[in-house]
């Protein structure tokens, strides 16, 4: 099915450029990125071993534009990984190319409606974000400065050819924004319910069934003042997971509470070429203590990145290997503050340095420390062409006791990690 699709694509690409008589238009655009990176002791222990490597990825939007306000919208990414691993030398290989969105825009004399699979989890600042591809239909429209907007999402099915009819998830969404100038104000309201997921969170096998429903609750705001930006962002969210087909393992329970909380704010003040700036962002964790509920439903997103090493998806490492004190690729049990200085010494160069430090919010049971550690982050950027940047960062984590787990004894050691990156965008 694969082979077709590519073979599909690569049509429509040649009948683009061999035959502009034809009533649809079709447009290109994309980025080609290559990443060197060198990560030297995320298990936090001493004598650890380091890795270095490779990875690429091309990325191939395509629009076709069948009359004006009509579209058909497809993404791809093509040999997206590690260089070297099978899946990049092997044409056959799954991972050699993937489309990642295909849906139908159409405006209406209303507003605009998207049907398909595309973006979802992209909202507000940016923080707590984490985009992946869902079947969807959505609908937005703007009334004076307002813009309203509504979804509804089918992120898993798996109702046909089972035994149990009911084993999809599914999600309704709306959202207000007021934007004006130097301003931005959103709400953002979401039902979500589970009858599939739920079950990975407690190791539970899907096949018992388990269901949950959650209401989340975002607020936004972006604001600019002269040479002041602000911006910040909270989320809540409650619900109840129903855990009445496994109470048997849970000595008689039949639920359990959901509950999250995030905050984030962030401002920037710029000086010229210059700007400095801080933020402060919080996750609420799992109290461990209350075994009838999960508290840390909400984390800070797989796709905000803040420093370098620390809740950085990027370089797919697993920082402290120590007792299994481990820290994910995002913040679900924290408090991070950050102290941050860039500047554009000159039209193609940007430099930004910064200081984060980091500590739990809820220590784990018996841990030594809920100290994450001090990191600093060095980045520089330079455009060789106006489609061509070259990029170079270097982080160090002073790793806090958090990673001994719980023995006090467990020696570990610091980190540090250094990548480039050349991209161009077309």
């Amino acid at each position: 099915m694969k082979k077709i699709l590519v073979v599909l694509f690569a049509l429509g690409l040649v009948f683009s450029f061999s035959a502009p008589v034809m009533a649809t238009d079709v447009s290109v655009d994309g980025s080609y990125r290559i990443r060197g990176w060198s990560d030297t002791n995320s298990p936090l222990v001493e004598d650890s071993t380091s890795s270095a490597y490779y990875d690429q990825r091309l990325r191939v939007n395509v629009t076709f534009q069948v009359a004006e306000g009509l579209k058909v919208i497809t993404r791809c990414d093509i040999m997206d990984g590690v260089m070297g691993e099978p899946a990049m030398v092997d044409p056959t290989a799954d991972d050699n190319i993937e489309f990642d969105k295909a849906y139908v825009e159409f405006m209406t004399g209303v507003g605009r409606v998207r049907a398909g699979i595309f973006s979802h989890g992209v909202w507000g600042t940016g923080f707590g974000d984490l985009e992946v591809f869902v079947p969807k239909i959505d609908f937005i429209t703007k009334l004076g400065n307002i813009v309203v907007y509504f979804d509804v999402t089918k992120d898993y099915e798996g109702d046909r050819g089972h035994v149990i009819d009911d084993r999809d998830d599914d999600g309704y969404l709306t959202s207000i924004f007021y934007m004006d100038k130097g301003i931005e104000i959103g709400v953002l309201y979401t039902f979500y319910r589970y009858a599939h997921a739920p079950a990975a969170p407690l190791g539970i096998p899907s096949s018992f069934g388990l269901t949950a429903k959650a209401h989340a609750l975002l607020f936004e705001t972006k604001l600019t003042m002269g040479d002041l930006y602000v911006e910040g962002e909270a989320g809540w969210v409650k619900g109840e997971l129903d855990t009445t087909p496994v109470s048997w393992m849970l000595g008689g329970l039949k639920s359990m509470d959901i509950e999250g909380l995030r905050a984030y704010l962030m401002a920037k003040y710029t000086i010229g070429p210059a700007y400095v700036g801080g933020f402060a962002a919080y996750v609420q964790g799992d109290d461990w203590k209350t075994g009838d509920s999960l508290e840390n439903f909400l984390n800070s997103g797989g796709d905000w990145d803040p420093c370098l090493i620390l809740f950085n998806d990027t370089c797919p490492t697993s920082l402290g290997h120590v007792a299994g004190a481990t820290t994910g690729t995002f913040m679900d049990n924290g408090w991070l503050y950050q102290v941050f200085a860039g500047a554009s010494p000159m039209d193609k160069v940007s430099v930004k340095a910064s200081l984060s430090y980091a500590y739990a919010d809820k220590k784990p049971r018996n841990f030594v420390d809920d100290v994450y550690g001090t990191e600093v982050d060095l980045e520089a950027a330079y455009k060789i062409f106006d489609n061509l940047t070259y990029s170079a960062g270097f982080g160090y984590l002073a790793a806090g006791d958090y990673y001994k787990g719980t023995d006090k004894n467990n020696k570990i050691d610091n980190t540090y990690l250094l990548m480039n990156k050349l991209e161009v965008s077309f």
